[in-house]
């Protein structure tokens, strides 16, 4: 199983979090719900990762 590191949350105008994106060992960027993330237990904790706001449908990669 691929370990996972957190990068950016997600976050829609009324401040709920869309998505999470998470980087595994190799540097491939995917989504993750915040519910996932939290169940998998990966690093850095869900509250310590920066917010990016968005009101895309499609998640942002970590370059913006």
């Amino acid at each position: 199983m691929a370990q996972f590191t957190g990068i950016h949350r997600e976050i829609l105008q009324d401040g709920t979090i869309k998505h999470v994106l998470v980087r595994d060992e190799q540097g491939n960027e995917q989504v993750k719900a915040a519910k996932d993330y939290i169940s998998e237990g990966i690093s850095p904790p869900l509250d310590d990762l920066p917010e990016v706001g968005t009101d895309s449908e499609f998640p942002q990669d970590a370059k913006g």
